[in-house]
């Protein structure tokens, strides 16, 4: 298993307020997010059973947001649909898997898009799966986000980057979370 600590630098991410309106976040409680600092440690393992490739994401946050101190989530990255439950959140279902950019598809079948992922640098084999695809479905909210995970140089330094897609009905956002590695 291999860890990376990574800390989000809120002076190079966008902005997430539109995305927690659309997840239906409360006004008071989106205003508390906004103070806090979000640390994240991202191990990666191998599923003994299947060989499956696993990320297990550990978030925690630097006030204690509804409930919402450190939260684990762990994806099978062979597509497969697994449930979370969020005190924040709520319950919704992804779906994760390793992706080559230039013929990935979205959950509509069309090809992912592009502006999610036109400031990372090339990594791995060309023509490999060497990016991480996420699609998160919320089961009673309505709302469909996607995620590519990913590097990019942010003031010529390398970081990983998590781009991300929200829609709900006709109200779409989109944002970016930048992460200065921690150890």
């Amino acid at each position: 298993m291999t860890d990376s600590n990574n800390l989000q630098s809120k002076a190079h991410s966008g902005q997430f307020d539109p995305i927690f309106a659309i997840q239906g976040i409360p006004w008071i409680i989106r205003k508390i997010i906004s103070m806090a600092t979000l640390s994240m440690k991202a191990a990666h393992d191998v599923e003994a059973e299947t060989g499956t490739k696993t990320i297990v994401f550990t978030m925690m946050v630097s006030i204690a947001i509804a409930g919402l101190g450190e939260e684990k989530e762990v994806r099978f990255l062979d597509g497969r649909e697994q449930l979370h439950s969020s005190a924040l959140f709520g319950t919704s279902a992804a779906r994760s898997r390793l992706v080559d950019l230039a013929t990935a598809k979205g959950h509509d079948g069309e090809p992912v898009d592009p502006s999610l992922y036109r400031d990372f640098l090339p990594e791995g084999e060309p023509g490999g799966e060497n990016n991480l695809y996420d699609l998160i479905v919320h089961q009673t909210n309505g709302w469909i986000m996607e995620q590519v995970w990913g590097f990019g140089m942010v003031n010529d330094e390398r970081h990983l980057i998590r781009t991300l897609v929200i829609k709900k009905g006709d109200k779409v956002a989109y944002t970016k979370a930048v992460y200065d590695w921690n150890g």
